[in-house]
């Protein structure tokens, strides 16, 4: 193993973690561990956009490292369920309290209280903020989740969905106009009433294989529902090839709707890099296909699942990096003559030392999904081109 230091471009299993819990409804999350870990994971979560939840912390000290604090934990756990009467209390491990060896299911066992509590570990050191995704995801569905004994033939769960806001809307809204119902959001949105009817529907949709395919797999096992692995709706194309194979799924047919308005369009002469996950790798990929400018670099954040159909989404134009480093990248982005990247916050200084435009298309707070998603991205760069030629 190298011992040469890097830039580090991913973060720890507990972020993933926090992350998949932070917009599930009436649940209070716990982190056994330091101050610092909890305090940092809400800054970045608000710096990108997110509503950071209420976290709660343990504040682990040096006496607590050094003589252990599971009683702490357990008074903690009791304490949060007599204040606050959440639904469920997620209890996560981290680095320190795995470190000293602290049983964190033992205390959540040990506690007396009317909330559901949920023990998770997660351990910085024991995996990156994918691997919390999955493994979180995955304990809900094996734990959580129920069923009424009567399957919908109409409904459909969304699995690996994080975040609420207008691409959720949006989703669930392309659902009802082909008759379709939305169960259950694994995870956001989602409570435990919701958890309790996962087994009703007919079909899990794993809108991020990261994060969703272990839950799907954990729910086939436990309720027989089928899964499908299914691209994000991003641009007009892939939302009619989104609600097609969703029909498909239920054994029904797709009439595509008539669309009136031209394609929109935006300059040719763009060069593209996209930093992202797999999921919107290839949905953006496409979509950017799609308006005859495909992007010309693509840096994925973790491994994906299944490379191939990455591969096959960028096409030949464009180069893919999966989990590369800083320097790495700095020397492709210059060599592609990079002028445009769509990604998060921690790809602005490469925008801004190279004085180029950066969007984020990451973090859900603008509209991705559907028609008016096409819409809105399109006229987002466009005004980024804008900008850029006017500076």
């Amino acid at each position: 193993m190298s011992a040469a230091p890097v830039i580090p471009r991913s973060t720890c299993r507990l972020f993933g973690a926090i992350k998949a819990l932070g917009t599930m409804k009436n649940t209070v999350i716990l982190v056994h561990g330091p101050k610092g870990c909890v305090y940092h994971i809400a800054y970045i979560l608000g710096m990108r956009g997110d509503r950071p939840p209420r976290i709660y912390s343990t504040c682990l000290d040096e006496q607590d490292v050094i003589f252990g604090a599971e009683q702490k934990l357990v008074a903690a756990i009791e304490d949060l369920d007599r204040t606050l009467s959440p639904e469920l209390i997620a209890v996560l491990s981290c680095c320190a309290s795995g470190i000293i060896g602290e049983d964190v299911a033992s205390a959540v066992r040990s506690a007396s209280v009317s909330a559901r509590a949920l023990a998770i570990d997660s351990g910085g050191f024991e995996g990156d903020h994918s691997g919390g995704y999955t493994d979180t995801l995955a304990t809900i569905a094996a734990t959580l989740t129920g069923t009424s004994g009567s399957v919908d033939p109409c409904s459909v769960n969304l699995l690996g969905v994080l975040r609420s806001g207008p691409d959720l809307t949006e989703m669930k809204r392309l659902l009802s106009s082909v008759g379709v119902t939305t169960g259950t959001v694994l995870t956001a949105g989602a409570g435990l009433q919701d958890l309790k009817r996962a087994g009703d529907a007919a079909l899990n949709l794993v809108l991020c294989e990261n994060s969703g395919l272990g839950a799907a797999e954990v729910l086939k096992a436990r309720f027989g529902t089928p899964f499908r692995i299914i691209d994000l709706p991003i641009g007009r194309r892939a939302t009619d090839r989104f609600l097609s194979a969703v029909l498909q799924g239920l054994g029904r047919e797709y009439t595509r709707p008539h669309v009136v308005s031209e394609p929109p369009r935006i300059p040719a002469d763009m060069r593209i890099a996209l930093f992202s996950g797999p999921a919107r790798a290839i949905a953006f990929s496409a979509f950017l296909s799609g308006l005859n400018c495909p992007p010309r670099l693509i840096i994925l954040d973790v491994i994906p699942p299944s490379p191939e159909r990455v591969y096959r989404a960028a096409g030949p134009d464009s180069e893919v990096l999966i989990m590369p480093g800083y320097q790495e990248i700095e020397d492709h982005l210059d060599r592609a003559g990079i002028n445009l990247i769509l990604g998060g916050l921690l790809e602005r200084p490469f925008a801004a030392e190279r004085n180029i435009p950066s969007i984020d298309v990451m973090h859900g707070s603008q509209a991705t999904f559907g028609y008016s998603g096409e819409e809105n991205l399109v006229r987002r760069i466009r005004a980024a081109v804008s900008r850029s030629v006017q500076d």
